[in-house]
């Protein structure tokens, strides 16, 4: 699997009670995880709060804040004073501190935006979930040089490590440093004018009224239309360069489907090896919002020529892919998983190795002069006091704050506090619903019934949240499916008497099954696109089956098991690699992988 495309973006040991290794998965953040029998939501690390986002949470938000009190945590005694809990605000400093240091340091060879002291703000409350010019940002000479460069370092590293091609991603700084001075500079003088005069001028126009991209909220009661004073700068906060596919049995997706922990990202497509015919494979981005039940190429931004870019919010679900040229044009009314779209995607990827930049973006902030109210009421902890330290934009403190979460035994009161930070992320109230299940399945949870349906019933209520805010997610439809059924058995262990299906349970296994179709129809866009696997996808027919056997519709469930028994007759992309080299008969090396063929079943 490909090395994590942001620094925030880490392997971290999830320390969810209850939860088996197989549900763990390297793809930090947003990568797709296990539909099984708990599907893994992903997120990152650190988080801040304000006060004037509180009435706009629901209530429940609030009451669990106050029903979790903080247990007192030895590691952050202060001095001779003994154990002392880690306050709100202490924990919010450190996440400033660290955006700070990440906008300094992760990328200092890419320039910032310059100041920006005037600013047009359109009042846009659906802005356009992407925007993709179709003249590309890159020219082809940096896109080229970008990919050769890429190329060369991949090649070394594949003999330092003797690893299979699979694929492969790499932090920018790390291949310029590998190329020649005057290369390198070459390549850096190309993304700068990208940045200064494409990248950052179409963000901040594109999304103008982003509150990021606006001055603090604290010396002002509104927007005027034009402000006349210093914004936060936008600044670059990872670079990496990631590659698949070129070869037998190649996997379509260049990235895995995720989400980064910073503002906006923009995907640059570099092209591929293929020099008798280059057109024949082209880049796509899949956008997980953008997924249609009409056809499943609406979800897709593309096929991308040369320096073309792609710039979204950093909350998208996002995957980049190789996909072929002629896509728009194919007319696939096959609805099966092994469609028309999804072969020539595949053989496109087996043709030629294709590269992409991907960019993450976030606001060096502005400091705000005002004394912050949490500071005054921590006076004497060594933290607090008045502060010049920009704050970090909120909704990558909720991202960040997620990941502390998993660290902590009260998990909830900090994926509460994440979801008061940015009420419009539907990953805060998926975690928060994922975690109130998790509590219910854990054996050592020792309560009875009534408590445990409680649980459930919040965890209904959260992913329901979900369910409105990211209605395209399809692991949060699973969820939701899975917290409905565990609120049955809550009602069914509290009855004295179980006998025949009652009215109300008939309505509960409708409810449950209709979500788990949801999140079937979703998953099999991003399969049929080669986007994802076939695991999560068979898990939740799996479980959809049961249910409409359950409901007494056998038919419905037959039809179910067809989809399903679908899923083993194509080659899914989660199909194991071995890093040992083969000959293909040319004195190339590729990796051996094990697949099963479309006609190789009946």
């Amino acid at each position: 699997m490909m090395q994590p495309t942001n620094r925030f973006k880490k392997s971290i040991p999830v320390l969810l009670v209850g939860l088996p290794k197989f549900f763990l998965h390297s793809a930090a953040f947003t990568s797709a995880p296990c539909h099984l029998p708990l599907k893994f939501p992903h997120i990152n690390k650190d988080a801040h709060v304000s006060k004037e986002l509180a009435p706009r949470r629901p209530t429940l938000l609030r009451s669990e804040l106050a029903q979790n009190p903080v247990e007192p945590n030895s590691d952050s005694a202060s001095g001779s004073r003994g154990s002392k809990e880690v306050s709100y605000a202490a924990i919010l400093k450190v996440i400033d501190d660290f955006h700070q240091k990440d906008i300094t340091t992760a990328c200092p060879y890419l320039p910032k935006e310059p100041e920006v002291s005037s600013h047009s703000w359109v009042n846009n409350s659906s802005p356009k979930p992407y925007q993709s010019p179709i003249t590309p940002i890159l020219s082809p000479e940096t896109a080229n040089g970008l990919r050769s460069a890429a190329q060369s370092y991949f090649e070394q590293t594949r003999d330092e490590t003797r690893g299979a091609f699979g694929q492969e991603v790499a932090d920018l700084g790390r291949i310029l440093s590998t190329s020649s001075s005057s290369a390198s500079e070459e390549l850096k003088k190309g993304l700068y004018e990208a940045l200064i005069q494409q990248i950052y001028p179409l963000v901040r126009a594109s999304w103008s009224n982003h509150d990021a991209l606006l001055p603090s909220k604290n010396s002002h009661d509104h927007y005027d239309e034009e402000y006349s004073q210093q914004f936060p700068s936008l600044v670059v906060t990872s670079a990496t360069v990631a590659a698949a596919g070129g070869y037998p049995g190649a996997k379509g997706a260049m990235t895995t489907l995720e989400r980064d922990a910073g503002l906006f990202t923009v995907h640059i497509d570099l092209g591929n090896e293929n020099e008798a015919n280059p057109h024949d494979a082209m880049g796509g981005i899949y956008l997980e919002s953008l997924v249609s039940s009409d056809t499943i190429t609406e979800a897709v931004v593309g096929p991308l020529s040369l320096g073309q870019a792609v710039i979204h919010r950093s909350n998208e679900r996002t995957a980049a892919f190789i996909v072929p040229a002629n896509l728009r044009d194919v007319a696939d009314s096959n609805q099966s998983l092994d469609s028309t779209t999804r072969r020539n995607i595949i053989q496109a990827a087996e043709t030629s190795r294709h590269y992409g930049l991907r960019l993450v973006l976030t606001t060096t902030g502005v400091a705000s002069s005002k004394r912050n109210e949490t500071a005054k009421e921590n006076d004497g902890d060594g933290l607090s006091g008045v502060s010049t330290q920009p704050e970090a934009p909120a909704e990558e403190r909720a991202y960040r704050l997620r990941n502390f979460a998993r660290f902590r035994e009260d998990r909830i009161r900090y994926l509460t506090l994440a979801g008061l930070l940015d009420v419009d992320d539907h990953e805060n109230h998926l975690w928060l619903g994922f975690d109130y299940i998790a509590r219910v399945d854990n054996p050592e949870y020792r309560v009875d019934v009534n408590q445990r349906l409680s649980d459930v019933n919040k965890a209904i209520f959260h992913l329901e949240k979900a369910a409105e805010l990211g209605p395209r997610d399809a692991r949060v439809h699973f969820q939701l499916a899975t917290a409905l059924g565990a609120k049955m058995d809550c009602e069914k262990s509290l009855m004295k008497e179980n006998s025949a299906k009652s009215e109300t349970e008939a309505i509960q296994l409708s409810r449950v099954a209709a979500a788990l179709e949801r999140s079937a129809i979703l998953e099999s866009t991003a399969v049929k696109l080669g986007i994802n696997g076939i695991n999560d996808l068979a898990t939740c027919l799996h479980a959809l089956a049961e249910t409409r056997c359950k409901m007494g519709e056998f038919d419905k469930a037959l039809d179910v098991i067809d989809r399903w028994a679908e899923c083993g007759s194509i080659r899914s992309d989660l199909a194991i690699e071995n890093v040992g080299k083969i000959d293909n008969g040319t004195g190339g090396r590729l990796p051996m992988i094990e697949w099963l063929k479309t006609s190789d079943t009946n």
